[in-house]
Order: structure tokens, then C-alpha cells, then sequence
């Protein structure tokens, strides 16, 4: 994945590099305020904290495994000095997320593996600070920090049923990023690369076997944005 994202910021910066050193757009960062998009690939995956597996009679090992999902945010950017904005940027992300058991079958007594899929879709509240580098010639770099809300629509912490493994909908988190402007004609474009780091345990303790092992479970993620102003 290294790869891949080394090569989504090093490609816009050779190509605007080939259109000379014309300055595209060279009064834009003067405007208060900016508008825009972004569309996104997130890896959300759980910081699992477990406790001693030796002291839980039938509990070996938890893990769990990270699938793709999508991100869409909307962009709202208020130029506070030239080399900080304040950004609103809410929006929407879906995820999958596997969870993988090795305990004893509570029925036969024999050890198996138990999985559980945990399906996500969240609405995201997070304010940003943007500090930027000072502009050369069409591409700026700069750093994000800010705290983020999420609202899991699709958290089954209210179902008494079983076979769902249930996690708070609730969660509050900072994210840190880089990234690059760069300069078109008629737009700007800025390839990100965010992480999420969830603050809130997720856990909600039902009884049920699978959480017996578990002390808490927060968020991580990774999020390649593209954003477009």
C-alpha cells in the first residue's frame, strides 16, 4: 500500500511539474473561503486490547481483518493566516470489518474459529487545522490535525440477538495527515493521507463468550483522500 500511495502523490506533482513553472491560479490562496470535495479509500481496522487469554477457560485469540471501504466528504475551508486554515469537513464512509475467535464451541466443547462480520456506516463530523508550506511555483504541501465524531447508522448495540457482535455507535477520535495542493487552471487538487485514531471503547459488554476476553476496542484507520477545490 506504500507503494501505491508514493506513487497517487509523486504522479500529479511530475505532471504539473511539466507544464513549467506558470503560476496557475496565483491569487487563490488570498480568498477567505473555499469550497469542495473529496472522495476517498479507507482501511478501518480495531485496536484490540485483550485481557490475560491464560485466566479465560476456553479463549485463546481475537483478531481481526481490515477490507476497503469508501469515503465522500464535503469540503468547507476558512483561510484563518496564509499558512493556516481552519476546515469543516463532513461526510460519509462505509466499512467491512472481520473478527476472528479461536475459542471453544460453546455447544460440542471442541476449540473452532468463530467469525463475526461488522459492517459500518458512518456519518463523520471532523474539524480540521491545515498548516501549510509556503507555495512553490503550482504545488503547496502541508499538515492536518483535528478531532473527529462518528456516528456508526449501522451499529447493532440495541439487538439482543447473538450473532451480531455488537459496538457502541459513538465514537471520538483525532486524526493527523499530509498532503499537497496542487495547482491547476481551473481547480486545485490534493492527494491526503489521514489516520484515524479512535478514542472511545466500542465494546459493549452483552455476556456473550466473545466478548469475555476482550477489555476494549477502539478505532484505527487509514484514509487515502483526493480532494478537489
Amino acid at each position: 500500500m506504500i507503494r501505491i500511495v508514493t506513487l497517487l502523490i509523486a504522479l500529479p506533482l511530475v505532471l504539473s511539474a511539466q507544464r513549467g513553472r506558470l503560476r496557475n491560479q496565483p491569487k487563490y490562496d488570498t480568498k477567505p473561503l473555499h469550497f469542495g470535495f473529496s472522495l476517498g479509500i479507507n482501511y478501518s481496522d480495531f485496536y484490540i486490547r485483550e485481557y490475560d487469554l491464560t485466566s479465560i477457560p476456553g479463549y485463546y485469540a481475537v483478531r481481526s481483518e481490515v477490507k476497503p471501504g469508501y469515503t465522500i466528504r464535503i469540503v468547507s475551508d476558512l483561510r484563518l493566516t496564509d499558512n493556516l486554515a481552519l476546515r469543516f469537513v463532513p461526510g460519509f464512509s462505509a466499512t467491512v470489518r472481520n473478527l476472528y475467535f479461536d475459542v471453544n464451541d460453546r455447544f460440542s466443547g471442541r476449540r473452532s474459529t468463530v467469525f463475526r462480520e461488522v459492517e459500518s456506516a458512518f456519518i463523520e463530523v471532523p474539524w480540521e487545522l491545515k498548516f501549510r508550506g509556503d507555495r512553490m511555483d503550482n504545488h503547496r504541501w502541508y499538515l492536518l490535525a483535528g478531532l473527529k465524531y462518528t456516528l456508526d447508522l449501522a451499529s447493532k448495540m440495541d439487538t439482543k440477538e447473538e450473532e451480531f457482535f455488537k459496538l457502541n455507535r459513538n465514537d471520538l477520535g483525532y486524526e493527523i495527515g499530509v498532503g499537497v495542493d496542487i495547482y491547476f487552471e481551473y481547480f486545485k487538487f490534493s492527494p491526503q493521507l489521514i489516520a484515524t485514531f479512535g478514542q472511545a471503547d466500542l465494546l459493549i459488554q452483552d455476556g456473550t463468550l466473545l466478548v469475555d476476553g476482550i477489555r476494549s476496542i477502539h478505532t484505527r484507520a487509514v484514509l487515502i483522500n483526493f480532494t478537489f477545490e
